[in-house]
């Protein structure tokens, strides 16, 4: 396998390219677990790797509790299934506390301060109550805890990756925030070493072709334990050697042996780029850091044309209408102009919106 056809696996197995999928519920599944801090481009995330949901479909999953978004990896806001939430939160999150260390002491945020917002955020919110981050906020500021600038945002946080609330539904724009053991019931734990071994199958079934680091960086595990999870699951694992790197898939994928000539329209933080720690099988160096901007931790929409990232787009809705501004690294002959003007009516059929390309 060429190093062209990494990129090209990688838009097979993570269902971009084609897929079966009718619920949003079936993705977030199927990818183990999905970037999410970009609100509505986690959304198109989603939709874009069903056959036909809509915005207002994934927005009705997460309402129904069918995915769950939280922090379970990283300190990153991601969209996980229910039955993966506690267990995620408990494996993943106790090294990202501990990293969280030298924030919290600057922030003034000790045990103490913890313990006690845990108490007036199960009181505000005990029978199924949904609040917005003002209101948590409210809530904080009338128990005499300070949540003014970043403070509230790192116990909201907090928090959440020791599993007490993830966020609700919206109320209108804004996202709100629950009790987990009252969004989701509780069900029985399961066996940590067997979690973590499907899990790990997962990523490589929808990730694949990925290194172990690849692994190790997405879950935010040590080198040592993403070795120790990959080796349990490697019998199940085909290996490929390009370029003196070592990738992975499980064994049940099907291998793609055409290019793909899809283009596709991707958000910010999509998993296609954001699922590994070498994102070069799709952009090179340079022209990531021009999707990266200024290193504010912000990434510009992508567009794929097959499988290589080869310009940027946003959004600006208008009425009734989407106003996508695509912008190629070089240039868009009048073929790609057109692909991508194609792409962008599924995005329009997303959003029930009309869209117009400029």
């Amino acid at each position: 396998m060429p190093l062209s056809s990494i990129a090209h696996q990688r838009l097979h197995h993570q269902r971009i390219s084609q897929t079966e999928f009718e619920k949003p519920e079936e993705v977030v599944s199927w990818m183990g677990a999905m970037q999410a801090q970009d609100y509505l481009g986690s959304l198109w995330a989603i939709g874009l790797r069903t056959k036909n949901a809509t915005e207002a479909d994934v927005e009705k999953a997460l309402t129904n509790r069918t995915i769950i978004r939280t922090w379970p990896m990283r300190g990153t806001l991601h969209f996980v299934a229910p039955a993966d939430a506690r267990w995620m939160l408990k494996t993943f999150t106790p090294r990202v506390i501990t990293r969280c260390a030298g924030i919290y002491k600057q922030e003034g945020l000790d045990k103490k301060t913890f313990t006690k917002s845990a108490k007036l955020l199960t009181a505000a919110l005990e029978g199924g109550k949904q609040l917005t981050r003002k209101e948590v906020y409210e809530v904080l500021e009338r128990g005499k805890v300070a949540a003014g600038n970043t403070r509230g945002l790192h116990i909201l946080g907090h928090l959440a990756m020791q599993g007490l609330i993830c966020f609700g539904a919206r109320k209108g724009k804004q996202p709100t925030f629950t009790l987990l053991d009252e969004w989701i019931p509780a069900t029985k734990m399961p066996v940590a070493e067997e979690a973590m071994a499907a899990f790990t199958l997962r990523y490589f079934a929808s990730h694949g072709p990925a290194t172990v680091q690849d692994f190790a960086w997405w879950t935010g595990l040590s080198t040592t334990e993403a070795k120790a999870a990959h080796e349990a699951v490697k019998s199940q694992l085909t290996e490929e050697t390009i370029q003196g790197i070592t990738y992975w898939t499980a064994s049940s994928n099907s291998v793609v042996k055409t290019k793909s000539p899809g283009v596709y329209l991707l958000p910010g933080f999509d998993e296609y780029l954001l699922g590994y720690t070498n994102r070069t099988p799709a952009i090179d160096t340079t022209r990531y850091k021009q999707i990266a901007g200024n290193g504010n931790g912000l990434l510009s929409s992508t567009i794929v044309i097959n499988s290589q990232i080869v310009g940027m787009w946003k959004r600006t809705i208008q009425k009734d209408t989407a106003i996508v501004e695509a912008q190629a690294f070089d240039t868009f002959n009048k073929t790609q102009k057109n692909a991508v003007a194609a792409a962008a009516k599924k995005y329009s059929k997303f959003l029930d919106l009309d869209v117009k390309i400029i």
